[in-house]
């Protein structure tokens, strides 16, 4: 049995998972509303673009784009075999999500490929945040402009994983990132726009954490990350990769394509350690990377 494209569109509209159908050229045919739900983008606003038009913008871990290079989605449909990988989409408010993604060729009755189907889930747990969201709502350390942790739960944090160095010797990290050059953010656009901006970056170290490392806003343009249970290297790699996401995250006023980097100082907490001497390290190191010319992280 075969189904018309309108038909597919209502049954894929039933499915939890986002779903999108594209041609040969990648031209975008279906687009259904878990895809809605998941990104921002309405079916209006992707169906007759392409994949790789300026609007989904998937990258991998190094921030590098796929739509424009390495496409898994090119791939399936060349190589006419399926493909499975783990990308970071944008969202239309601008943060990037981690997504789970599996790739299908479509062939018709004489083997011809005609498009693919790309499927998408998100990595972390809805079900996980919205618990963790309202555990921090009802402790009143939520931060209410981004709806992440505040500065009063990340110090709680901070100070729970230094008791589990000294009990446990269990390693973790933190990171001290401030968003570069804020102030003319606020100054050459509006207040607003940089909110947006601050709910930006917030949304994307959220989306990209695991399940038990943690972000708060400690104050103003400035984050913490605690990375939990993790040896130097891993430190130092997942610490890149939230860098580089912010650099590829982005929104749109009216016509102009805004986007922001954060510089960062990273270092892994010691049993001796207090939070005010974690604190103190992590954003001695987050200014020498201002020194250094800004979008980079210095470790210790």
């Amino acid at each position: 049995m075969k189904f018309d494209e309108k038909t597919l569109s209502i049954l894929f509209d039933q499915l939890f998972e986002g779903i999108y159908l594209v041609d040969t050229e990648r031209n975008i045919t279906i687009w259904n509303k878990a895809a809605e739900e998941m990104t921002g983008f309405t079916k209006d606003e992707i169906v007759g673009h392409k994949c790789m038009d300026n609007l989904l913008v998937h990258v991998d871990t190094e921030g590098k784009s796929l739509c424009t290079g390495n496409c898994p989605l090119l791939q399936a449909i060349n190589e006419k075999s399926e493909k499975e990988t783990s990308v970071y989409l944008h969202h239309k408010n601008g943060h990037r999500i981690p997504v789970s993604v599996r790739i299908m060729p479509i062939a018709d009755d004489s083997g011809t490929v005609t498009g693919a189907v790309e499927i998408f889930t998100q990595a972390n747990s809805k079900k996980n945040l919205e618990e963790r969201v309202k555990e921090l709502e009802k402790l009143s350390m939520l931060d209410p402009l981004t709806g992440i942790a505040n500065r009063r739960y990340g110090e709680k944090i901070i100070t729970d994983r230094i008791a589990e160095k000294k009990r446990f010797n269990w390693d973790s990290g933190v990171i001290f990132f401030d968003i570069d050059n804020f102030k003319s953010i606020n100054d050459n656009y509006s207040h607003n726009i940089g909110d947006k901006v601050l709910k930006m970056i917030a949304n994307t170290f959220r989306e990209s954490i695991r399940s038990f490392d943690h972000i708060a806003r400690w104050g103003g343009e400035e984050f913490i990350v605690v990375l939990s249970n993790i040896n130097r290297s891993q430190f130092k790699e997942r610490a890149e990769t939230l860098r580089k996401l912010v650099s590829e995250s982005f929104f749109y006023d009216e016509e102009e394509k805004l986007s922001a980097t954060v510089s960062g100082g990273a270092t892994m907490l010691d049993e001796n350690d207090t939070v005010q001497s974690v604190v103190n390290r992590a954003d001695k190191l987050m200014y020498q990377s201002k020194k250094n010319g800004k979008d980079q992280i210095t470790y210790e």
